[in-house]
């Protein structure tokens, strides 16, 4: 009885995964590909070559911050990017220590970059 209920749990967690519609695919892009000016939903952000960024409007959940949580905020900053094997993570510092993560994802068929704001239900995309 416990492998019909853990394939269940498998199927379910899947489909809970990618039943909303609202978080892109993942999807594995390179540096090259990364460095361009990203922009959507009022914000903008610009990854450079030199693995720094600019950005304006960029509404995230920030961690170590003075006031962890949600935040709009511009400024500079540097950048770096990860791969997990399925997509890739594009790690944000602005120069005041606070940090935030986005996705690389596809979307109509379009490379985006992505990340929850205040929670799970709502995304801001960059494209």
């Amino acid at each position: 009885m416990a492998v019909p209920a853990v394939a269940v749990l498998l199927v379910s967690g899947c489909y809970a995964s990618t039943d909303y519609g609202r978080y892109p695919e993942g999807k594995l892009v390179q540096n090259a590909a990364l460095v361009r000016t990203w922009a959507g939903e009022g914000a903008e952000l610009a990854l450079k070559e030199n693995k720094v960024f600019s950005a304006a409007g960029l509404t995230l959940k920030y961690f170590s911050c003075p006031a962890d949580g949600l935040r709009n905020k511009s400024g500079d900053g540097t950048w770096s990017s990860i791969d997990d094997g399925d997509s890739t993570s594009v790690l944000i510092r602005f120069e005041d220590g606070c940090t935030a993560t986005m996705w690389t994802g596809e979307s109509e068929g379009k490379t985006v970059l992505w990340a929850t704001t205040e929670d799970e239900n709502q995304v801001l995309t960059l494209k």
